[in-house]
């Protein structure tokens, strides 16, 4: 497998995002160990679930998880993210989205 052109943590936020505060209590627990293995406070989680980030770069990445669209990457792709990055968050996002999840 191809190692993740995404930091763990921002990849982390993603998930935060798309899953939000509807995920079940088990994930919910997993993530939140995840986000404090990684050294994420509650708050950085919490924003993440509500679809943002403190960071600037992270809120891009984010911001493009929730609503894949040409603007949203090219604001991704102005704040740094590269083409291989957009390209795997809208991955995430797409296997988030679809039917069989």
């Amino acid at each position: 497998m191809a190692s993740s052109s995404i930091d763990p943590r921002v990849r982390l936020s993603i998930e935060l995002a798309l899953t939000g505060t509807t995920a079940s209590e088990a994930l919910l627990a997993k993530q939140e160990g995840s986000g404090r293995a990684l050294g994420m406070t509650g708050a950085e989680m919490d924003i993440a679930r509500r679809g943002s980030s403190f960071d600037f770069n992270t809120s891009a990445a984010v911001s493009l998880a929730l609503n894949a669209c040409r603007e949203t990457r090219q604001r991704a792709l102005r704040t740094g993210l590269s083409e291989k990055a957009c390209a795997e968050i809208e991955r995430i996002s797409q296997a988030d989205h679809s039917p069989n999840t």
